[in-house]
């Protein structure tokens, strides 16, 4: 992993997710405090820190998972834009100057600038934390890596509805994950301080034929 072209992307650390919100993440309280570090370490080191934000107006709503939207009672929706729910954790706050990208729909490449805004600061490779990863965390990445972007996934910085969803879904990417890979927390802050770190890297398509009574051994390879 090259740091001098990295940028650490955080998604959609949203009051929502937290254990009292609409849709809680399993074990959010930990994932959150990993992402804290991770940021605070790149900001410390100059790499750049990017922010997605599930974020609906209105007339979005209508227009994106219509589907999902014509049946779902408004305490349910999510993302709800100017909602105090879809508002960024206080302790991953953007600072001045980082990019949020806002978006109707899970992946953050989709209807929005990001790619080419990677390029034009000349990023490379992202190092991902964010929720939840069996949806916006998964849809991201793979438009990332569609786009020619090599992908780190922060296994313990990410989470979803469930620890085992988590790991599935992580597994799911780390088949796809041409060019980048897997790590953990401690392996990310050195990677961002330049020193020497370890991480699985996706060397072929499909590499992990989980099951049910598997996968928990194979994530603990990644």
């Amino acid at each position: 992993m090259n740091v001098q072209s990295a940028a650490v992307f955080a998604i959609d650390f949203q009051n929502e997710y937290r254990s009292c919100g609409a849709y809680p993440v399993e074990g959010f309280d930990a994932i959150l405090a990993n992402a804290v570090s991770v940021i605070a370490a790149a900001r410390q080191a100059g790499v750049p820190v990017l922010h997605a934000q599930a974020w609906a107006e209105q007339e979005e709503v209508k227009t994106s998972y219509p589907l999902l939207h014509e049946n779902l009672a408004d305490d349910l929706r999510y993302g709800v834009a100017g909602a105090d729910s879809a508002a960024i954790c206080k302790e991953v706050m953007p600072a001045g100057g980082e990019l949020v990208i806002r978006k109707a729909w899970p992946s953050a490449f989709r209807d929005t600038r990001l790619a080419d805004t990677l390029r034009e600061r000349g990023v490379e490779h992202l190092l991902v934390a964010g929720v939840w990863t069996d949806s916006c965390v998964r849809a991201t990445v793979f438009d990332a890596v569609f786009a020619g972007f090599r992908a780190w996934l922060i296994k313990d910085a990410c989470g979803s509805g469930t620890d085992f969803m988590n790991r599935v879904a992580i597994l799911d990417m780390a088949n796809r994950l041409y060019g980048g890979g897997v790590l953990r927390t401690a392996e990310a802050l050195k990677a961002l301080r330049g020193e020497p770190h370890q991480a699985w890297r996706c060397s072929r398509p499909v590499e992990f034929q989980y099951t049910a009574t598997t996968a928990e051994t194979l994530y603990e390879v990644l």
